[in-house]
């Protein structure tokens, strides 16, 4: 007896329960395993109860969504499952993550796209049990060399040439800094923006994907870490022309501070000791006492002129004095 089918009616593939119509009971999917109907073979209940099961058993709630979209040959990317854990619960963490995964931008591809981008996809090795492993082995083997800082500062679910070409790209972005440069928190996250997006640009024109949005947000990244030439150029001619003396002097003795002179030309003209001794002035009239003002007084007392006592004398002797000391004919 042949099967009577009707397009909208589906079986769970898992569980065996028969629908009415696929829409509202099966997901959508946009990978090419499903390109027939449209939906996954399994029912939404079945889906959400296997990454239940992969749950329980790693604990892991980014490593139960991969699985699930390994077994179901659905697209597996990083990027996906962050947008989705921040919004989601756990409880629909993996409805949300395949509705997400039929973006546009992830329309056509499948869990061997994934494995195609982890250079794994044909990685088939067998372990000395003789247990054959497909995929997986390399990816340990080539994330031995990658160290635990670098996944930190990266994020996690890269492969080993990704974490190398990140790290690549940053040592090339570090080097253009000045030495004397102390990078901050903001630098190092805008750096990391930087290498991540320059990588998915050339991967972009590698597949003949237009690249003007990104390049507009590098744009964007340059201009937040002020690495744009002509920002540069502006900082240069403010620094040039726009610096006070104070400015100038101060980066002179930081950089290239003026050495102590030898004792025999230290202070020869005194300008030292001429400007602490007139200091003293200053000090005298905001009432103070110390070393400038013993100076002061000092001086003045050398410059002051005492008036004489003429009590004793006439106007005649007063006279006589004044003459001898004018020398009015000039006498020798």
């Amino acid at each position: 007896m042949a099967l009577d089918i009707k397009d909208n009616s589906a079986i769970c593939a898992r569980c065996g329960m028969a629908f009415g119509r696929r829409k509202g009971n099966f997901l959508v999917s946009y990978s090419p395993m499903y390109k027939g109907v449209g939906y996954l073979t399994i029912c939404k209940e079945c889906t959400e109860k296997l990454f239940k099961q992969y749950l329980a058993q790693c604990n892991d709630p980014k490593a139960a969504v991969r699985q699930v979209c390994r077994a179901l040959n659905i697209y597996w990317h990083e990027e996906i499952y962050t947008k989705v854990y921040n919004k989601n619960t756990t409880r629909s963490l993996m409805t949300g993550y395949l509705q997400q995964s039929n973006a546009n931008k992830y329309i056509g591809k499948c869990y061997d796209d994934t494995l195609a981008a982890e250079g794994t996809l044909w990685n088939i090795t067998v372990d000395r049990t003789g247990q054959v492993n497909f995929g997986q082995g390399d990816i340990q083997g080539e994330m031995e060399d990658i160290s635990a800082d670098v996944v930190a500062f990266w994020g996690t679910g890269l492969d080993a040439q990704m974490y190398r070409e990140l790290e690549q790209r940053k040592a090339y972005w570090l080097s253009r800094l000045p030495d004397d440069l102390e990078v901050d928190i903001g630098t190092e996250v805008i750096i990391k923006q930087i290498c991540m997006l320059e990588l998915d640009i050339n991967r972009l024109r590698a597949d003949g994907k237009p690249v003007d949005k990104p390049i507009n947000t590098l744009n964007t990244l340059l201009g937040s870490g002020n690495f744009k030439p002509a920002q540069k150029k502006k900082d240069m001619d403010s620094d040039v022309y726009l610096s006070p003396m104070g400015v100038w002097a101060e980066r002179f003795e930081n950089q290239e501070p003026i050495p102590e002179p030898d004792e025999e030309f230290k202070d020869t003209n005194r300008i030292l000791k001429y400007i602490f001794t007139w200091m003293g002035h200053l000090m005298k009239m905001l009432g103070k006492k110390n070393g400038f003002t013993r100076l002061y007084d000092d001086a003045i007392k050398q410059l002051t002129i005492e008036r004489p006592d003429l009590s004793g004398e006439d106007d005649e002797d007063l006279l006589t004095d004044a003459l001898e000391d004018i020398d009015l004919f000039g006498d020798d």
